[in-house]
């Protein structure tokens, strides 16, 4: 934390800020806000409502708590409270995780001071654009990036499988098969499965039928922890996961989830592997066999492993964080209370 700044979140009742800024020490604001990707005519008219009512409540919420900035990642939630900032003339900054840009996003950028991306490609979605800066990821995880080595010894193959936070019902079905591939290869390994919202009980039971240990679980909430465990990462194509294997260099297999809004995610995965040569795949076109023999290689020589944790380290950006908290006292000291007023 910076001496003399207090970080207060704004988020939706129902979204998962809900349960993690509080675990995390930190004060949480709910506005009204709805999801306007991905509904029917209903959905839409009611998003449309819940950002005029989520704008007036922000403001509310700006003026009491006196606000000097406000800095959003995108979604739903951030997007009254960013057209309230805007109202209010407070400087405002967004941040773009993924390789093109998400409607909100692209709808809050036409009233902010300045936009901070995490990869080049999404700078045509802008008009006002900053920095490339990365995703900023929490301080243990960076950490942990000098300090992961190869798997040694006889033991298993340690494989972390995660689906987002919304879960992958593919990997949740593929992946038990494919480890059963690998394992047919003469290659043992034990399995960690986030499935996010999906079936914990179906998932278990796929990987008993492929004799694979493994954990599953809905959601790791010590990404750090789960991190130092891994040899190994099949993982969807979230710009925070992307950015996270980056910094602790872990070999991965990206399979972005084909539902995903404005299909980012193989955006995201296409973007990732020009940097990495990471290899990836779209779900319609999945080759178990050519995969098994992917992760087997991997996982079988410490040569092949530290290559391939070679390659994702190039994409690393340890220094996002500093990098957005500089874009944000830059332009809080030159701005004067706000440089746009409506």
């Amino acid at each position: 934390m910076i001496p003399g700044v207090e970080v207060l979140f704004v988020g939706a009742a129902d979204g998962f800020e809900g349960r993690l800024a509080p675990q995390h020490g930190y004060r949480l604001v709910t506005v009204p806000a709805s999801p306007y990707a991905r509904t029917d005519a209903r959905g839409k008219v009611r998003a449309v409502t819940a950002t005029a009512s989520g704008v007036l409540a922000a403001r509310r919420m700006l003026r009491r708590e006196g606000v000097e900035l406000v800095l959003g990642f995108g979604g739903y939630a951030s997007l009254p409270t960013v057209l309230a900032a805007w109202t209010l003339g407070l400087p405002t900054v967004l941040h773009e995780a993924n390789a093109v840009a998400g409607r909100a996003n692209r709808l809050a950028s036409r009233f902010i001071d300045e936009v901070l991306l995490a990869f080049e490609t999404a700078r045509a979605g802008f008009a006002p654009t900053g920095a490339v800066t990365g995703v900023p990821v929490r301080e243990e995880i960076v950490r942990l990036g000098a300090a992961q080595r190869p798997p040694a010894g006889d033991r298993p193959r340690r494989v972390l499988v995660m689906g987002g936070s919304g879960g992958s019902p593919f990997l949740d079905d593929r992946v038990p098969r494919l480890l059963e591939r690998v394992v047919a290869r003469g290659q043992a390994v034990t399995a960690r499965h986030q499935v996010g919202i999906g079936d914990v009980a179906a998932t278990r039971a796929a990987y008993a039928a492929a004799g694979i240990p493994a954990d599953v679980v809905s959601y790791v909430d010590d990404m750090a922890a789960a991190y130092a465990w891994a040899d190994f990462v099949i993982t969807s194509a979230g710009a925070v996961t992307l950015a996270e294997l980056a910094i602790v260099g872990l070999p991965a297999l990206v399979v972005p989830l084909a539902r995903a809004a404005l299909d980012h995610q193989t955006a995201n995965a296409r973007a990732f592997a020009a940097l990495t040569e990471v290899p990836w795949v779209k779900e319609d076109a999945f080759a178990p066999d050519a995969l098994a023999d992917a992760v087997a290689t991997v996982l079988g020589s410490e040569v092949a492993w530290r290559a391939a944790s070679a390659r994702i380290r190039r994409a690393a950006r340890a220094d996002a964080a500093d990098a957005v908290v500089r874009s944000c006292l830059a332009l809080v000291n030159g701005a004067g209370g706000g440089s746009r007023a409506p």
